[in-house]
């Protein structure tokens, strides 16, 4: 799976959105400083407002807040809030087409990829589930000054 790089954005807004402390940021000061465009960075807070992950709050003073504290926050809320959370195999007929006469065999061996598929992907959203964006910040500000 390949993940796109507004997971990696979404991590970067609820960074500046913590820095804040519980002061709104705006959109446009989110797009100065990631350097991406105001429309496309919408979609991706868009996609945080309804994962509940960040608030909008309207108003002259209005911007973005933290919906919870980012120790509350995983890696994983963060991925399936902009990837979303269809399984990562989704069987496209090919083996069945190319395989033809071979019905049975196919139908078991198909159960099989996606099994491990199917474990393979819990793991990995298991192991995202136990890193929190706080964790992320604490462990990257080792060290500094």
């Amino acid at each position: 799976m390949k993940l796109s790089t507004a997971t990696e954005q979404a991590c970067c807004i609820l960074a500046l959105i913590a820095s804040r402390n519980l002061s709104p940021i705006t959109n446009a000061e989110l797009s100065e400083r990631m350097a991406v465009s105001p429309s496309y960075l919408a979609k991706i807070t868009r996609r945080l407002v309804v994962a509940e992950l960040i608030l909008s709050e309207p108003g002259a003073k209005g911007g973005f807040v933290l919906a919870r504290p980012m120790r509350l926050i995983t890696l994983l809320m963060v991925v399936e809030a902009i990837e979303g959370n269809e399984p990562f195999f989704q069987p496209a007929g090919v083996v069945e087409r190319v395989f033809k006469n071979r019905r049975r065999a196919v139908e078991k061996g198909m159960s099989v990829v996606q099994e491990k598929m199917h474990e393979a992907e819990l793991a990995w959203r298991r192991s995202l589930s136990n890193v929190t964006m706080q964790e992320i910040i604490d462990d990257a500000l080792k060290g500094e000054v």
